[in-house]
């Protein structure tokens, strides 16, 4: 268990080393953002709707099911996401993933979260996007480009 809360509270920190095994690709209208400590891959927009890719190493060993369970728990008791919904996903390389999606509302305005969560064997690799819901709904084709486009190195 202090092994599973370990790699939990890791989750959110990169892995260092020798470069990462994926390739995230920036949407038209984002830029990418140097220099990210607390994520691989980092991407925003004018307007603050941001893109992000986070890859840990897959230990403990889990199967999807029980790690999207953990980020679920995790969201609802960092900051009180509400999980709004599921879907099954599929890269353009075809890597199945599954993308949970969160609300909350900050300073009274609703904003969404989504992560997606693509289990390998090695690595566990979670796409997150968020910002306001007038922003997540518009810039809804750029994201769901983002994740048809990551691939595995």
């Amino acid at each position: 268990m202090k092994r599973f809360i370990t790699a939990l509270s890791l989750a959110a920190l990169p892995l260092f080393g020798c470069g990462h095994n994926f390739e995230a690709t920036t949407p038209p209208g984002f830029v990418e953002l140097e220099d990210q400590e607390a994520y691989d891959y980092r991407a925003t927009t004018a307007d603050g709707l941001v893109i992000a890719v986070r890859e840990i190493e897959h230990e403990p060993k889990g199967e999807v099911a029980f790690w999207v369970r953990a980020v679920e728990n995790r969201m609802r008791q960092r900051g009180g996401y509400a999980l709004l919904g599921t879907r099954d996903v599929k890269t353009q390389s075809g890597l199945d993933g599954k993308q949970l999606r969160f609300g909350h509302d900050e300073s009274g305005k609703p904003h969404l979260y989504y992560v997606t969560i693509f289990v390998t064997p090695d690595q566990i690799f979670l796409l997150e996007a968020g910002g306001t819901k007038e922003l997540m709904e518009k810039g809804a084709p750029e994201l769901d480009q983002a994740v048809q486009g990551f691939r595995m190195k």
